[in-house]
């Protein structure tokens, strides 16, 4: 675990660096203005997915070590990144997006599932009923980002086909993203514990990117509203809630000591 998290904090560092060298080289030799330095916020989700999976290590790290977690909010989570790399299968079927976001999302998805895996047996027992539910949730969430990456990708209109679905989309992912937090929450405000704050810092800085590449996009789109609803809904919405489950751990962090 300690040799998997050096080589990440390694890659984590190096992608930082080679960013910033190549944004200063670009704006000394005036190869880039401004706002084609600003363009390398194409690489700016590769450098969250970095942190964020930085910080579901962390948290790895602690449930083998006999911390308490939630293990529904991480099956929940698990689902809706599944959904997100549909999203990504989808519009990679057309080149719509590149191979690193899905290759990362693949290492992020293998590590939550490593801690499902490593709690399950101790921490939680589902019944039949809720394994078939939770099976099955996880295979509409899948087919559901997949159809939308590569219905969106074909038509890229506003109001049309790809706009609804991905909209959709955007709204079902909030949705399982606030029924995790919800049930971290429930653990947290118990015992905050098996809960390293290293996983919500690093979060918090993974939004943060990602909000930096809303904005390149928002630019690069002339502020449309409506044809980056979806996205715009996704950021601004994820980061307000994730924000409210950063400071409720804060919280009760400090009044359990």
């Amino acid at each position: 675990m300690e040799r998997l998290k050096q080589i990440l904090r390694i890659m984590y560092w190096l992608t930082l660096l080679i960013l910033a060298i190549y944004a200063i080289f670009a704006k000394l030799t005036n190869s880039l203005d401004w706002v084609g330095i600003l363009h390398l916020a194409y690489y700016l989700p590769a450098v969250a997915m970095l942190s964020v999976i930085s910080g579901q290590i962390d948290l790895l790290s602690s449930i083998q070590k006999g911390g308490v977690v939630n293990l529904r909010a991480r099956i929940l989570d698990f689902t809706h990144w599944l959904m997100l790399i549909g999203v990504n299968i989808g519009a990679w079927m057309i080149g719509g997006v590149t191979i690193l976001w899905f290759i990362l999302k693949l290492i992020l998805l293998a590590v939550i599932g490593w801690q499902i895996g490593a709690g399950i047996k101790n921490q939680l027992k589902l019944q039949f009923n809720e394994k078939v539910l939770r099976i099955m949730t996880a295979i509409a969430a899948f087919l559901l980002g997949l159809f939308t990456g590569y219905i969106r990708n074909i038509d890229s209109s506003i109001m049309g086909w790809g706009w609804f679905l991905e909209t959709i989309t955007a709204v079902v992912a909030i949705l399982i993203v606030i029924q995790w937090i919800w049930h971290d929450i429930k653990t947290i405000s118990k015992d905050v514990s098996g809960y390293p704050r290293s996983f919500f810092l690093k979060g918090i800085f993974g939004n943060s990117v990602i909000f930096l590449f809303w904005i390149h996009i928002m630019i690069q789109t002339h502020w449309n509203w409506e044809m980056q609803a979806g996205l715009s809904f996704n950021v601004l919405i994820g980061n307000i809630i994730y924000i409210i489950y950063w400071l409720k751990y804060e919280s009760c962090r400090w009044q359990q000591g």
